[in-house]
């Protein structure tokens, strides 16, 4: 069985930039990273040896270089806790059982915000044709 406070123990920002060089080296021209996050950083051992806040300042800095250095579209949802102070596209629900709605909401405003900006530019958005695969009867 896992030792108990495990689950207590998150290193965002580590895990964001775990994520984010996984997601960067795919093949997809778009690349979209959503984070569901139920609290702020906390590690003991880390907070043990250095500052308070050091875990927090780590997150931001993280967030900060997607966010302005990176093609990956950052988004993230906060349950029971505000996010929208970390990250610039973000919401809060209150429980688990809004996630499903609200993972929904952030990609198609996602999407919305893309088709805005090709409509802007005056571009067209191509759609690759779809694979079928005949099977014979």
């Amino acid at each position: 069985m896992m030792r108990e406070g495990l689950l207590k123990e998150n290193i965002d920002g580590e895990a964001l930039m775990w994520a984010h060089n996984r997601i960067v080296a795919r093949p997809e021209q778009r690349k979209i990273l959503m984070v569901i996050s139920d609290g702020a950083p906390v590690d003991d051992s880390t907070l043990s040896v250095n500052t308070g806040n050091y875990l927090e300042k780590h997150l931001r800095k993280v967030i900060e270089e997607i966010e302005e250095r990176s093609s990956v579209e950052l988004t993230a949802i906060g349950i029971g806790h505000d996010v929208t102070r970390y990250y610039r596209k973000a919401v809060t629900i209150v429980d688990a059982e809004q996630l499903g709605g609200a993972m929904t909401e952030q990609l198609i405003s996602l999407f919305a915000e893309e088709s805005a900006h090709l409509a802007h530019r005056g571009g067209h958005h191509r759609v690759a044709p779809q694979r079928r695969e005949h099977v014979a009867a």
